[in-house]
């Protein structure tokens, strides 16, 4: 059982400390019209199928989200020994172990970078949430493609780079199936950002 506190705001809704959801924006009406019902999409709550949740709801009366302090979590993968244990040492005499940490559904993973991200020009931020239920924050400039994205999850886990996939947006879904489109031109990430799912083909 894993608890989630789904918050209600006067612009939008959102869980836990995640990203705000806007009430006027077409791609929520699903999600919202679901939370109505009583019931919320596995995407959101960051569950797997048939696990149980217990969500909490937390009504903020007069108030507009405000994005909350990232809090510091402590590492809680796995280190792997580089190089030879023994001080001068050949490294060739040693061979480096070499291994794919599986991260719960549950945590999130460290933020990490796109490729070649360039700081002076415009960025976005996915969301990547992997098939085996690890969380991929991440950067690209609006200039890069769909394709970069592919090849930054290909190099993030191993798993992905020996197995076909697709990428897709959620709410609605839409497979991300050309990789030759620009971040920057696509209506799903006009906001800056946005969620991409990946799917075992």
């Amino acid at each position: 059982m894993v608890e989630r506190v789904l918050h209600l705001w006067n612009d939008g809704f959102s869980v836990d400390d995640g990203q705000l959801y806007r009430y006027d924006d077409p791609a929520n009406a699903r999600t919202l019209e679901m939370i109505n019902r009583g019931t919320a999409p596995l995407e959101i709550m960051n569950v797997e199928r048939g696990q149980a949740v217990d969500v909490k709801l937390e009504a903020h009366r007069g108030e507009d989200y405000v994005q909350p302090k990232k809090k510091w979590k402590p590492f809680t993968g796995g280190g792997q020994r580089l190089g030879s244990p023994v001080p001068g040492a050949s490294s060739t005499s040693t061979p480096v172990a070499t291994s794919s940490t599986s991260v719960p559904a549950s945590a999130s993973v460290a933020s990490s970078q796109g490729a070649d991200v360039n700081e002076s020009e415009p960025t976005v931020t996915l969301q990547i949430r992997l098939a085996d239920g690890t969380r991929l924050p991440s950067r690209f400039n609006t200039s890069q493609t769909i394709g970069e994205v592919y090849a930054f999850v290909d190099r993030a886990s191993a798993s992905s780079a020996s197995r076909s996939y697709t990428l897709a947006t959620t709410f609605p879904t839409k497979e991300l199936s050309d990789k030759s489109q620009v971040l920057g031109e696509m209506a799903e990430f006009k906001r800056g950002g946005g969620v991409v799912v990946q799917k075992w083909a």
